[in-house]
């Protein structure tokens, strides 16, 4: 058995733990990444790129690559919820094509809260984009086709025995600490005797309970729709519900159905999906994949001394509104740049301990939002005579349009996107403000210390968010004089890495209440004032968790 010894050894080759392991070296931290399957995911699942997610892929120099998966520019990214596909739309939100995104991006469109636009893609687009990035790096050792098969946490670090899974060969590979982004039945999650607590498991209805997801090529679906098309159909009626996402526009979509039948063949599949559509056209079936929707679930603990655990390992959500797959990206970036400064010794170890501190209360607040929105979906009440060619048929249509068009949140929600806080946490220094009350469905930009540092276009059409550097940054803002030498002393004396940037857009003092503000390389907001602290040496002792 052959030895390899890697700083950080990450568990699990999905978005999160590629998003990770691309963070780690861009801060300059050699990992590997293990992975059971040889290519990235081959079945279609997590849609939505979201407002911060799009961010942290900026800041990595990957978004533009992204935004050129999914669906055709000129495409809009609306949903559309019908009968079935042969009949008028009941209801529309309506919503950007990508490219109309992009013009608000190139023309510093003043009511963006971000940068960077929420965008609709395929997980399985978007990975590879990640995995062929992840390759370029030479501090990323990848083996995808590898599985873990146990590790053993120790004083020094762990050690753990891979395997790979096409030729039976095994290694050993000493780390300093193991990541588990490994999925839901995350093998390094239960090797820590960590469970699940919260909501999941239960039969309810549609969006609640066992269901299929179901990869299918139909292009003859646009020659049968009554409607324009769309980013995403509901079909609603007596015989039973589907959501339909757009994945190519070209005709190539992902079902996700709950049939009276588990059991259902192929054939049975298409028969069932022909009498959602209202016509027999052409259906070839490329995978099907029973999952568990309503999940609202969290681990108890994130983790261990040198074991933590990331993305669906750590919280697992439904799909209703797009959450659990850039929670998880989040996740990546708290704790990257954490196992960043450790490594580098600028930080202790113990700072890794408020990953958890911060992260686990985003997942219970995520996972409800996403869990009350499961709930709405479940609960819709189909009227009697939905189709029927009446005039009554036509008014219960009319209210549930109506009803369905409140829905709009589901695909908005700028609060879960942008309005993670870590107030509490012993890397925050509050001052004498209060945080602003956000709702899911409703962000507040603010540069209160807990809370990510708010975006602003400049002058010259960069963001702000642009300005910042890799490590901890000091905005000086509004053309101030404050002299901040004893900041900056402070942090070269205990080796931390510190970004001084001047702003001298009135605006943007306007909108951070400071005239500095020091921002965490995970882009959250960590101190502010009007002059530097007395205790500029303890301010960044308590920063980087000594």
């Amino acid at each position: 058995m052959t030895s390899d010894t890697t700083p950080v050894l990450i568990v699990g080759g999905g978005p999160v733990g590629l998003m990770l392991a691309i963070d780690l070296a861009w801060r300059d931290v050699p990992c590997m990444l293990v992975n059971t399957g040889e290519t990235t995911a081959r079945h279609p699942q997590g849609s939505t790129h979201n407002c911060r997610s799009m961010e942290h892929y900026r800041r990595l120099g990957i978004a533009g690559r992204v935004r050129d998966t999914g669906l055709p520019q000129d495409d809009g990214t609306d949903v559309a919820y019908l009968t079935r596909f042969t009949k008028p739309e009941l209801s529309r939100i309506h919503m950007p094509s990508p490219a109309e995104k992009r013009r608000q991006m190139a023309e510093c469109d003043p009511t963006l809260l971000t940068p960077e636009p929420i965008h609709r893609a395929s997980q399985f687009y978007v990975e590879p984009v990640l995995h062929e990035h992840a390759q370029t790096l030479p501090q990323i050792d990848l083996k995808f086709g590898w599985e873990l098969t146990e590790f053993n946490e120790h004083a020094d670090g762990v050690t753990s025995e891979i395997r790979n899974v096409d030729t039976g060969e095994t290694r050993t590979v000493d780390s300093r600490w193991i990541i588990g982004g490994d999925g839901g039945q995350s093998h390094v999650r239960r090797s820590l005797g960590i469970s699940y607590k919260g909501d999941g498991g239960d039969e309810v209805a549609f969006m609640i309970g066992s269901m299929l997801s179901i990869y299918i090529d139909a292009p003859a679906l646009y020659d049968v729709m009554a409607c324009a098309p769309a980013y995403q159909f509901w079909t609603v009626n007596d015989e039973g519900r589907t959501c339909v996402v757009t994945l190519d526009g070209k005709g190539k979509f992902v079902v996700l159905a709950k049939f009276p039948d588990p059991d259902l063949d192929n054939d049975g599949i298409v028969a069932a999906l022909q009498v959602a559509i209202g016509a027999k056209i052409d259906i070839d079936i490329l995978s099907v994949k029973p999952w568990t929707a309503g999940n609202a679930l969290v681990a108890e603990r994130f983790g261990s001394d040198r074991a933590f655990l990331a993305g669906d390992a750590a919280h697992l959500f439904t799909p209703t509104g797009g959450f659990g797959m850039n929670t998880g990206i989040d996740d990546a970036a708290n704790l990257g740049w954490k196992l960043a400064a450790a490594h580098h010794g600028w930080a202790p170890d113990r700072i890794l301990a408020t990953y958890e501190t911060e992260r686990r209360p985003i997942g219970i607040r995520n996972t409800k939002a996403c869990r009350a929105l499961a709930s709405d979906v479940a609960t819709i009440v189909i009227p009697d005579g939905l189709e029927d060619d009446t005039d009554a048929g036509a008014a219960a249509r009319a209210q549930l349009g109506a009803h369905l068009a409140g829905f709009g949140e589901e695909f908005a929600s700028l609060g879960i996107q942008l309005g993670a806080r870590y107030d509490g946490s012993p890397l925050i220094v509050p001052d004498e403000t209060e945080p602003p009350v956000g709702t899911p469905i409703d962000y507040v930009p603010t540069s209160c210390p807990g809370g990510r540092a708010p975006h602003i276009w400049l002058e010259n059409g960069d963001s702000i968010l642009d300005r910042f550097g890799k490590w901890f940054t000091l905005l000086k803002l509004g053309g101030t004089e404050t002299n901040t030498a004893a900041l900056e002393e402070a942090a070269a004396a205990q080796g931390v890495p510190l970004w001084v940037v001047e702003i001298g857009d009135s605006a943007a003092r306007r909108l951070y209440e400071r005239d500095l503000v020091l921002v965490r390389p995970d882009g959250h907001v960590a101190w502010r004032g009007n002059a530097a602290p007395n205790d500029t040496a303890g301010l960044f002792r308590q920063l980087t968790g000594y």
